[in-house]
């Protein structure tokens, strides 16, 4: 912990309490103990969060996507694979690399994805990704964005590893801005979703209810992720709301 006293996660560590339960010097080993840990209730979890919507809105969110034919896609921080395998269902004759930091995630994407045959799995650091400059007609990151260490330097890699005109695609939580959904939906995501987490989920372990409202503090707005795309080589961005602004999504090529 000593390493991180000067580091801008420090207190995101403290504020979620990954300190209390897992042991690490870096940030990137926080996150990575912490979704090992969740891997097996990840999907169960999602579903709590998004009142069972989250596969409502990445259906519309891949349908958003120009992708073209026998397209090489990049997930980024693929987790438990949801849409991983929404791509690799609906484009058949594309390739498609699920790509996580977490070796228990990947292990439930596999097993998830294990009757899909262009699919592949790699297990890596989302900063550092071993794949040359344009490489991918698609890259896409989901409720993942929010985990890197440096969110302007991770959009540059993403931007780094599309190829010329491909797509670079993030979807995330957003701020929502109608006064009413913001009172009632803060009510929950930071009052009511921690306690029924733990009662539910968590019993004596850490609470991963915690880690997304607070995370979320840090997380930059839509607007603020428009022009960080734009700053990161992206042209014509455009941002897409759901659920009022809960939920969104940045669309951007690469120039």
């Amino acid at each position: 912990m000593s390493v991180l006293k000067k580091d801008k996660h420090f207190k995101l560590i403290k504020d979620v309490g990954f300190d209390k339960y897992f042991h690490a010097d870096s940030w990137e080993e926080y996150n990575r103990k912490f979704f090992d840990g969740l891997a097996e209730k990840y999907d169960a979890t999602n579903v709590m969060h998004s009142f069972g919507t989250k596969k409502k809105f990445d259906r519309k969110a891949i349908s958003r996507l120009p992708i073209p034919p026998r397209a090489k896609i990049l997930d980024v921080c693929a987790g438990s694979g949801d849409i991983t395998m929404l791509l690799a269902g609906k484009y058949p004759d594309s390739q498609i690399i699920a790509y996580d930091a977490s070796a228990k995630m990947l292990e439930v994407a596999k097993r998830r994805g294990k009757n899909f045959k262009n699919i592949s799995y790699v297990q890596g650091d989302a900063m550092k990704m071993p794949y040359k400059d344009n490489s991918f007609d698609l890259v896409i990151i989901s409720f993942g964005l929010r985990n890197l260490k440096d969110i302007p330097a991770g959009l540059k890699e993403l931007a780094r590893v599309a190829k010329k005109g491909g797509i670079v695609c993030n979807i995330d939580q957003g701020k929502p801005k109608n006064p009413l959904f913001k009172m009632l939906y803060a009510l929950y995501f930071y009052h009511i979703a921690p306690v029924l987490g733990k009662l539910i989920f968590h019993r004596g372990e850490f609470n991963s209810f915690k880690y997304l409202p607070e995370s979320n503090k840090y997380f930059p707005e839509q607007k603020e992720l428009i022009k960080l795309f734009q700053k990161s080589g992206l042209k014509d961005v455009n941002n897409f709301n759901y659920w009022m602004g809960a939920v969104a999504q940045q669309v951007g090529f690469k120039k």
